[in-house]
């Protein structure tokens, strides 16, 4: 995205984008900088990107974005398009096969997001946070948003301050999100407010999965756990979005993969165990038809409509569906 003025345009709307600080002004656009004329905070934009970080509250500092070129890993791309001969059939074979799972979910993001505009007369506006390289081939305005740079994203913004005004979006997704950030209440405060009324949300969240990222991994959150998160939305639908299959595979890999000191070892071994783990995946065939599976699920999902009155704890215990204990 160039740009060429303080919103983002198509051919049908123009999006403002907000003052991730004070979230009382739109941004306004000098010299290729975008600044709040009511705090006066200023965001540097970098390869024609926005930098919108409330640097003050925010894990990532804008000036790395500037000085280092911002964050860039395997996640992204990056590091595996510089790869090549063996090192990169290796890291596709296993990548290819880490992916592997049986579906689980009744609702993907996918689908629900596909469903969502249908029903719609006019193109809805969509946020996708944590976007990755993840694209989204539905008739809608979608905004995609990350802490990193990928190709196609609006903006490099935080979850925690969103630099969107109050209502902005119809529909937003966080696929494999709400782990990496320090204070997922917040987040999901921030989609809520961004939402318009009877907007949707659909976020997948690990449950028993093991660390990712490296630093940037904070939180896990089971079945109950993830469903008072989203206390403020009205449950359209939710459920399993790993089967147990992936999680033994995943703690087959860990336990084999860390027998040995040695990293070229290790990455042998973890190759190795991603092979054996097939079979175990398989075996979600099975366990996603047994509602006591979601107890030992490698990540849940949640589908719901943004709602003014939050769920009572009281009723949320009361929404257990599992059974393993």
């Amino acid at each position: 995205m160039t740009i060429e003025s303080d919103a983002i345009y198509d051919e049908n709307h123009i999006l403002q984008f907000w003052c991730p600080v004070c979230h009382g002004s739109s941004l306004k656009i000098e010299e290729e900088t975008l600044h709040c004329p009511l705090c006066f905070a200023c965001f540097p934009v970098v390869r024609s990107i926005p930098i919108l970080i409330n640097d003050s509250k925010s894990v990532f500092a804008v000036s790395d974005y500037i000085d280092r070129g911002g964050y860039e890993g395997v996640a992204y791309g990056t590091q595996t398009d510089r790869q090549r001969g063996v090192r990169r059939l290796y890291r596709r074979m296993a990548q290819r096969l880490s992916e592997f799972a049986i579906p689980t979910s009744h609702v993907t993001a996918e689908a629900a997001l596909a469903a969502f505009c249908r029903d719609r007369s006019v193109r809805p506006r969509v946020l996708v946070l944590g976007a990755g390289n993840t694209r989204y081939d539905e008739p809608a305005e979608v905004i995609y948003t990350d802490v990193a740079f990928s190709p196609g994203i609006g903006a490099i913004a935080d979850g925690h301050d969103l630099p969107f005004d109050d209502g902005s979006f119809d529909f937003v997704l966080a696929v494999s999100v709400l782990e990496h950030v320090a204070d997922p209440p917040r987040v999901v405060s921030e989609i809520w407010r961004v939402l318009a009324p009877e907007g949707r949300v659909y976020a997948a969240t690990p449950f028993l999965q093991p660390v990712h990222m490296g630093a940037y991994d904070f939180t896990r959150f089971t079945p109950l756990g993830h469903r008072r998160l989203f206390r403020r939305f009205s449950e359209i639908d939710s459920g399993m979005a790993l089967g147990p299959g992936v999680v033994a595979g995943w703690s087959l890999r860990m336990v084999l993969a860390n027998l040995f000191p040695s990293r070229r070892w290790r990455a042998a071994t973890s190759f190795v165990c991603l092979l054996l783990s097939v079979p175990l995946k398989l075996l979600d065939f099975a366990t996603r038809r047994n509602p006591a599976s979601l107890d030992g699920a490698g990540g849940v999902y949640f589908y719901g409509t943004r709602q003014e009155v939050a769920l009572p704890d009281r009723e949320i215990i009361g929404l257990y569906r599992g059974g393993f204990s």
